[in-house]
């Protein structure tokens, strides 16, 4: 097993689903269509090319077990807010 490429597409699908955790409701659908392609491009190269069976399958569920952490550490008690009510501190409008 080759630990690199686990470490390297771990990280990649552990970004892609931070951005989609990350982005505001409304725009959450786009963000999600872009993760999802970008990761099946991920499979298609590692997966179907490389022979990296074990490697992508433990790199996906590594991905998922980190984004799942964030979110229960941090996601679900910082949710993130609609552009509307963004406050910039020190804007004199």
């Amino acid at each position: 097993m080759d630990w690199n490429y686990v470490l390297l597409i771990t990280i990649a699908a552990t970004l892609l689903g931070l951005m989609v955790q990350r982005t505001e409701p409304a725009r959450r659908r786009l963000a999600f269509i872009l993760a999802a392609i970008c990761l099946l491009v991920i499979r298609h190269n590692a997966f179907l090319k490389s022979h990296l069976h074990e490697e992508t399958l433990l790199a996906f569920v590594f991905a998922l077990l980190l984004s799942l952490l964030f979110w229960l550490l941090i996601g679900r008690y910082n949710p993130v807010r609609s552009d509307d009510s963004v406050r910039v501190i020190g804007m004199d409008d």
